[in-house]
């Protein structure tokens, strides 16, 4: 085996180590630790009530709000616990792409490449994870105001 095809090689494995890294490390984050900065956690689940805590940029509680769906719109309550259940793999996503992108900055950079190009490019990936976050955390938010219809 040539050299350079051995250095291609160690390259994809070092790329290949550190996203399997990045994606333990942000599930860690989200589920394990369950941080979640600007989002929501179910306190408590009663019969036809769910508790929710809000919370703060640090991921620390904030306020506490209880929400009781309208008469006839009971199934609101349990789709509020599942999108705030389902708020952890939008973390873990978002958590994911921020760590590669990172890395892919740098790597990039260090090979020499111009860095506004390479951040363009690496910021798109976060941007289109941190959509799906935003979008995800405003139909939690839309639940809990009664505008979702």
């Amino acid at each position: 085996m040539s050299e350079e095809m051995l250095n291609k090689v160690r390259r994809v494995l070092l790329y290949i180590a550190f996203l399997m890294a990045a994606f333990f490390l942000s599930y860690f984050l989200a589920y394990p630790l369950g941080y979640s900065p600007l989002g929501y956690e179910v306190v408590e689940k009663q019969e036809n009530a769910v508790v929710v805590q809000s919370l703060n940029t640090w991921g620390f509680e904030e306020e506490r709000v209880t929400y009781q769906p309208p008469e006839g719109y009971e199934w609101r309550a349990e789709a509020l616990a599942d999108r705030i259940e389902g708020q952890a793999m939008e973390y873990h996503l978002f958590f994911t792409s921020i760590m590669v992108a990172i890395f892919w900055l740098g790597m990039e950079v260090l090979k020499g490449r111009s860095m506004k190009k390479v951040l363009v490019l690496s910021s798109f990936y976060v941007f289109v994870s941190g959509l799906s976050l935003v979008q995800h955390l405003g139909d939690i938010k839309a639940i809990l105001e009664g505008a979702f219809y």
